[in-house]
């Protein structure tokens, strides 16, 4: 072993600009002496004299493999843990995954919600529920003549229904929680009344014989939201919170009209329609577009895109006989309530649920003859994940 005196430039422990080799030293390095002061003409360095202890080149090579042995072994831990760590983890990220496909299934299916039915059969007045895959249940039994429907985001049914007494003044709006109980949330409207449900719980019930559009709060009270109106009927909300509502024409005398209201209560004319129609229903599609069923069997169709107003419309399609209640899923399908009739030639038009896809195909969904029912309103429930 041999000592060797060393002039090295000296860096405080602290400074930033020390390499880490250094900040060290004093474990290694042995402080002999002060400190010398040399001086050149250009310039001036410190310098500590220093002894270092230099080690031969065995003990050297033997740190070396020391330090490298020590960083394999602290390798080795860290990949350890990181295994060991790694099947929790994908345990919880397949979960996630799975959890999320399972409602992207679910809210990409057409077929994801389930379809309310207002109708009767033999034993009286009835909800009918139809179930995504096609199923069907009775889902509320005792009224008298069930009409229009509407659910909250929170999948409470509202249900407009009509006492056998056939007074004015005489109808009533339940509301039906999910699992079935039944309560009424308002009495003494006129029938028939339409309903729509806003995104905060509130109801607004359209009173055809009064020619006004109540407002309830999810607490009952009750106050009027709009007046002045021939005879409303179908009312539906857009996704900015604004409250459409189709009014019926009265021949020459009052021309009819669909009528955009904002949450304030203002009013703007969104179209105007033509003397021949007889309005039953409005709806809008996923892709933002208003649809209106007609009694004479024709389903328009006005598109919000436009900035003309009054807006156009098109034809949609149609049915049979009469254009009654509409509804849309998720899926941008189109179910109908064609109440049926019988034709000038004596032929029967069938009572029926009728399904149109995004395009305008047709086809029966149901038919009210082959399962000894009539159909009148129709509503989708809400799904959660999709709201």
């Amino acid at each position: 072993m041999v000592w060797q005196r060393m002039a090295l430039p000296y860096f405080h422990k602290s400074s930033p600009r020390a390499h880490p080799s250094l900040r060290n030293v004093g474990r290694n390095v042995t402080d002999i002496a002060g400190s010398t002061a040399a001086s050149t003409a250009g310039a001036h360095q410190t310098f500590r004299v220093i002894s270092r202890r230099i080690s031969c080149s065995t003990s050297v090579k033997g740190q070396t493999n020391q330090q490298t042995s020590q960083r394999i072994t602290m390798k080795t831990k860290v990949t350890e843990n990181k295994f060991k760590c790694e099947p929790r983890g994908l345990r919880k990220l397949f979960s996630r995954i799975a959890c999320v496909g399972a409602a992207f299934l679910i809210c990409s299916s057409a077929w994801a919600q389930n379809l309310f039915v207002s109708g009767s059969d033999a034993r009286g007045g009835e909800i009918f529920k139809f179930t995504w895959d096609g199923g069907q249940s009775i889902f509320a039994s005792g009224l008298t003549d069930p009409w229009d429907l509407a659910f909250d985001n929170a999948g409470n049914l509202f249900v407009v229904n009509h006492a056998s007494s056939g007074l004015v003044g005489n109808a009533a709006v339940y509301k039906i929680t999910p699992n079935g109980v039944r309560t009424t949330f308002a009495s003494g409207l006129s029938y028939p009344a339409y309903l729509a449900v806003d995104s905060t719980g509130n109801v607004f019930v359209a009173d055809y014989d009064h020619g006004v559009i109540y407002k309830y709060k999810p607490t009952g009270s009750r106050a009027t939201f709009a007046s002045g109106l021939h005879h409303p009927v179908g009312m539906a909300f857009n996704s900015g919170g604004n409250l459409f509502v189709v009014d019926n024409s009265a021949g020459n005398i009052y021309q009819g009209s669909i009528y955009e209201y904002k949450p304030d209560g203002s009013r703007g004319i969104f179209a105007v329609l033509d003397p021949g129609d007889r309005p039953a229903d409005l709806a809008f599609d996923s892709m933002g577009n208003l649809l209106m069923a007609d009694l004479g069997g024709n389903i328009y169709r006005y598109s919000l895109n436009g900035v003309l107003r009054p807006h156009r419309r098109t034809t949609f399609g149609s049915v049979p006989n009469s254009a009654q209640s509409l509804a849309g899923d998720s899926a941008g399908n189109l179910l109908v309530v064609d109440p049926g009739a019988v034709s000038s030639a004596g032929s029967v038009i069938p009572n029926a649920i009728y399904k149109f896809t995004p395009q305008g195909a047709r086809s029966t969904f149901a038919s009210g003859p082959a399962l000894g029912e009539s159909f009148a309103c129709l509503a989708f429930q809400p799904i959660p994940c999709c709201e």
